[in-house]
């Protein structure tokens, strides 16, 4: 049993702070899961936060105690509340079709068994005037749609598939998630998705109408970071974080980019950093588990949506990790290392707040995307994403209109991004920062991409030698995700067929010899490359020493410097 803190509504997944311990205990909703709230049925988005519920959860295909078969809300309430949240439910259900699994296929006919309450799905069809014993008799016809575990379906007005109603079949043994009713009905067509175990949205009234999930919530959504159709693992001739666990982690190679996906996520509460040797250490959400990293030669750090120096990771901040393992298989070597508020900006996700709390230390709020353009080119607000708990102190900053603003100044309805601390067994993190607005959000950006910018001019482009013919040496320029602001920045500064200067480096990408002078080279050659890799800006250029000079060889790293930047003359 414990509080709800917090619920992703489109991916059916949460969060419990348990009442005797205080731990938080994640779960994801099976298809099946039953969920009450006010004494009748409900979905996740129905339950507010900090609602006291009991769950009962089995374990996943790894042995982690996490899937939820039944979340109900400890909530008492009156006849006429309960009504009110039942006939909630019966319209989302309408709206969306009822989920059902396909307990068998038979010829043409499938056995599809309906999900909820025994009680509930009776009410419902009672204030429908569904007769199921008529529907069979008279071979009533429904539709049905193929969806997924997460209950989404793709495309209803579409690829909705008309069925005739064969049979129905009674004294199922009660089961959790069952409503006690099975029907057995002829689709015109046997899709794809029409499998055994698999789950479908039946619209069971003909007077229901067959309309798309509401914006966001379908499998073919415009929506950023909510489609679920990721690549496949059998692309990749590694493991990855999402599948090919019989395979092993990509190694990393001499003077090669790695793969994108080829690495292993994590994220943590950022502990120390060396910066001369872009080394440091983190602590792993949740298991407390001391990690030491090296930043790669070409590895990248965003802070605040833009490029960033490793100097400027703050300290406590939770970040992400992308790891991949060293000589002795260990998780130690990042390719790119991102702050939270970079996270949440580039899946375009914003909180929202709901309801301040600070003598308890905690804002509620909602996660959100901005509005996008539906199929008939009109902006359209998707739903809420989810909810969350956030916890403050009187040492959290706020940024509000360009200046330091104060939590008290907070109102609900307005949008903001965090920085947090790392998450423990029994805290989600502590707000180190929130940039409230869009305005100041974009202004904190930009503020930061500049001084990236400033950074690389007074100590050089980063880059990768690729190929040594004579005194022409090919380059791959280094640089993190942002590939076009970076080309924008590179086309500025860089004209082919100029003078530039650059700098032999080490793997830490300091100057091997600070005290020597630059040396002289000519631009020739600029092309774009495939952009397929950790670290790769997707930019080769050629280069032409003016005078023979260094020992240079493919895998080694300068600094480039174009005509007026500070540097080192």
């Amino acid at each position: 049993m414990g509080t709800l803190t917090e619920a992703d509504f489109i991916h059916r997944t949460g969060q419990l702070r348990t009442v005797d311990a205080g731990a938080l205990v994640e779960f994801a909703l099976t298809p099946f899961a039953r969920v009450r709230y006010l004494n009748a049925e409900a979905d996740l988005r129905d339950v507010p936060l900090g609602t006291v519920c009991e769950m009962v959860l089995l374990e996943d295909a790894r042995g982690r105690l996490n899937q939820a078969v039944a979340l109900q809300a400890q909530t008492a309430a009156e006849p006429a509340a309960t009504e009110e949240q039942r006939k909630k439910h019966n319209a989302f259900l309408k709206a969306r079709g009822l989920a059902a699994w396909i307990d068998r296929v038979e010829g043409k006919n499938l056995t599809v068994t309906f999900f909820g309450d025994p009680a509930g799905m009776e009410a419902l069809f009672k204030d429908e005037g569904i007769v199921p014993e008529q529907w069979a008799k008279e071979h009533r016809r429904v539709a049905v749609a193929v969806a997924n575990e997460e209950l989404r379906t793709y495309n209803p007005p579409v690829d909705n598939k008309g069925a005739l109603v064969q049979e129905i079949q009674t004294g199922l043994a009660e089961a959790c998630g069952c409503s006690g009713q099975r029907w057995v009905i002829q689709p015109d067509l046997l899709l794809e998705g029409f499998r055994k175990g698999r789950v479908v949205r039946i619209f069971v009234h003909p007077g229901w109408p067959i309309e798309d999930m509401p914006y966001g919530e379908g499998l073919y959504s415009e929506v950023f970071g909510v489609n679920p159709s990721g690549p496949e693992a059998n692309q990749f001739p590694f493991r990855t974080d999402f599948g090919n666990e019989h395979l092993p982690w990509y190694q990393l190679k001499p003077n090669e980019f790695p793969p994108l996906l080829s690495e292993h996520r994590i994220s943590g509460e950022l502990t120390k950093v060396d910066l001369a040797h872009r080394t440091g250490q983190f602590r792993t959400d949740r298991t407390g588990e001391v990690v030491d990293f090296a930043l790669l030669p070409y590895g990248s750090v965003m802070v605040m949506n833009a490029e960033a120096d490793l100097s400027e990771l703050a300290l406590g901040s939770r970040c992400q990790f992308l790891l991949h393992p060293d000589e002795q298989g260990a998780f130690t070597k990042a390719s790119a290392i991102t702050d939270e508020f970079t996270r949440l900006a580039s899946e375009k996700l914003t909180y929202r707040l709901n309801r301040a709390q600070l003598d308890q230390g905690i804002l509620h709020a909602a996660w959100k995307v901005p509005p996008v353009e539906n199929d008939k080119s009109r902006m359209e607000q998707p739903p809420d994403y989810g909810q969350c708990e956030l916890a403050v102190d009187a040492s959290t900053r706020v940024w509000k209109n360009g200046k330091p603003g104060k939590l008290e100044e907070l109102t609900v309805g307005e949008e903001f991004i965090v920085n947090q601390t790392g998450r423990t067994a029994t805290s989600r993190g502590r707000c180190l920062d929130l940039w409230v607005g869009a305005e100041t959000i974009t202004a904190a950006t930009v503020q930061q991409r500049a001084k990236h910018d400033a950074l690389l001019k007074e100590h050089g482009l980063p880059a990768w030698i690729d190929r040594v013919e004579g005194n022409k040496l090919t380059l791959t320029l280094i640089n993190g995700p942002q590939r076009n602001e970076f080309k924008q920045f590179f086309d500025d500064n860089f004209k082919q067929g100029q003078e530039i200067k650059f700098a032999p480096a080490d793997a830490t990408l300091n100057l091997r010899d600070p005290q020597a002078p630059l040396l002289n080279a000519r631009f020739t050659d600029n092309q774009n490359i495939p952009l397929a890799t950790h670290g790769c800006s997707g930019t080769r250029i050629a280069i032409e020493q003016t005078a023979a000079s260094g020992d240079f060889h493919p895998g080694g790293v300068l600094r480039l410097f174009a005509p007026g930047w500070p540097g080192k003359e």
